[in-house]
C-alpha cells in the first residue's frame, strides 16, 4: 500500500482467443481459490471438472443467463466472462468461457478510506506477529507442546488404527513442496486412493487439486506402502498455515475420516492457542487505512516482536474491524514508513476469509457513512 493520493488506475489487457481461454480456465481458474462476482459483491465460488470448452462450478446463487469470475494470483487480477450451459443433476452449473480481463493488483493504488478522518480512527490491531516468529518458536523445546501434540497422534490413530499419523509444524522459514501447497492453495489434500483423480460424488470438499498433489507425492515418495492419504492444514486462528495433521491409510481413504481429522484439527489449533503454544505480543496498534485487498496501520517497535520486520516479511494480527469483535488477518508487509510516534506498516492481506471480508466491507462502509 502506498501513498493514498496514488490512484492510477491499471492497465486492463483483454483476451478473446478461445485457446488461451480455455488454457487459463483449465491451469488456473479449476485449480485455485477464485469468487464470482454477483451485484457487485464477491461470493466464494469452487471451479472442477474441467471438460473442454466446459467447466464446472458450484454456488447457490440464483439462475442468470451470464458468470462472471475472479482469480487473484500474485500481483494479478483475472476477471473470467462466461455464459452459463447448463445445471447438472448434482445442482452445480456448467459454464462456457467467453472473454478474459488481465489487470495487475496493485493493491497500492485501490481507494482506501482513511479512517483518521472518516472514521474517527476507531479500529485497532493487536498482537502483529510476524510469521518468522511462529517459526522459530516452533523450533525451540516446548514439552507442553510435543506432548499436546502426541495425545492429538493417538486421538486420531484410534479412529484409524492402521493409519501412519503426522502431526507437524513449520520449523523454519524454508518450505517443503508440501508445506508450500497448502499454504498456496490453503486447502486440506483428500486422496482416497493417492495414484487416482479425486473419487465420489461429494462436492461439498475442496481440496487441492490431483495435479498438484502429483507434486507432493513425488518429493515425499508416496505412496510406498500406503494407499490414501489425508493431509488437514493447521492455522493460526483461521489466518495462515503453520502446520499440519497428516493420516496415510492402508485402505482407502473416505470422507467420515477426513471430517473427523478436520475437526481433530480444529481442536488442536485452539488448544495451541489456549495453552499459549504461539508466539503473542500484545501491543495495541491503530488502523489509519484499509482497502478490500489491504491495511494500514501505525504500531510501535520498541522492544516487540515487529521490530525486526522488514518489507517484503510476512505478519498476522488482530484487527478490530466492527464492534463485534476482532478477526485475525495475514499478508505480506508492502511498505515501512517512520510515523510520530510509531512506524506505519502498509500490509497486503493474503486468504482473507468469507466473514474477514464482510467485516472490511462494514468498516469501509460505516467509515464512508
Amino acid at each position: 500500500m502506498g501513498n493514498p493520493e496514488e490512484n492510477t488506475a491499471p492497465k486492463i489487457r483483454k483476451v478473446v482467443d478461445s485457446t488461451q481461454l480455455h488454457q487459463i480456465s483449465e491451469k488456473l481458474f479449476c485449480k485455485l481459490p477464485i469468487h464470482l462476482i454477483h451485484n457487485n459483491q464477491r461470493v466464494q465460488v469452487r471451479a472442477f471438472n474441467y471438460n473442454y470448452p466446459h467447466f464446472e462450478i458450484q454456488h447457490n446463487l440464483p439462475a442468470i443467463e451470464s458468470r462472471t469470475l475472479l482469480l487473484e494470483k500474485d500481483d494479478n487480477s483475472i476477471m473470467l466472462e462466461c455464459t452459463i450451459v447448463s445445471r447438472t443433476e448434482h445442482g452445480t452449473e456448467l459454464v462456457k468461457p467467453l472473454q478474459l480481463y488481465l489487470s495487475k493488483r496493485d493493491v497500492r493504488h485501490e481507494n482506501r478510506t482513511n479512517l483518521t478522518e472518516a472514521g474517527g480512527g476507531t479500529g485497532i490491531v493487536i498482537h502483529c506477529i510476524p510469521h518468522k516468529e511462529f517459526y522459530l518458536l516452533n523450533a525451540a523445546t516446548n514439552d507442553a507442546r510435543d506432548r499436546l501434540l502426541q495425545q492429538y497422534a493417538a486421538a486420531i490413530k484410534g479412529l484409524i488404527p492402521d493409519a501412519a499419523v503426522k502431526i507437524s509444524l513449520q520449523r523454519r522459514n524454508r518450505f517443503s513442496v508440501r508445506m508450500k501447497k497448502l499454504i498456496d492453495f490453503n486447502l486440506p489434500v483428500f486422496a482416497p486412493i493417492m495414484e487416482h483423480e479425486r473419487q465420489g460424488d461429494n462436492l461439498s470438499l475442496a481440496a487441492i487439486p490431483f495435479t498438484e498433489y502429483n507434486q507432493i507425492m513425488r518429493t515425499d515418495g508416496l505412496p510406498g506402502d500406503f494407499m490414501g492419504e489425508i493431509c488437514e492444514p493447521l492455522r493460526y486462528r483461521g489466518s495462515f498455515v503453520v502446520g499440519y495433521v497428516q493420516a496415510l491409510t492402508h485402505a482407502p481413504a473416505n470422507l467420515k475420516q477426513y471430517h473427523s481429522i478436520r475437526q481433530i484439527a480444529r481442536r488442536l489449533e485452539i488448544d495451541l492457542d489456549k495453552k499459549n503454544i504461539f508466539p503473542q505480543n500484545p501491543i495495541t496498534g491503530k488502523i489509519i487505512d484499509i482497502s478490500p485487498n489491504g491495511i494500514g496501520f501505525n504500531y510501535s517497535t520498541q522492544r516487540n516482536l515487529m521490530s525486526s520486520v522488514s518489507v517484503g516479511d510476512k505478519v498476522a494480527f488482530d484487527a478490530r474491524l466492527t464492534p463485534e469483535g476482532m478477526t485475525t488477518l495475514s499478508g505480506k508487509v508492502m511498505n515501512i514508513s517512520a510515523q510520530e510516534k510509531a512506524m506505519r506498516f502498509g500490509v497486503e492481506l493474503e486468504h482473507v476469509s468469507e466473514d474477514a471480508r464482510k467485516a472490511i466491507d462494514i468498516m469501509i462502509a460505516s467509515s464512508k457513512a
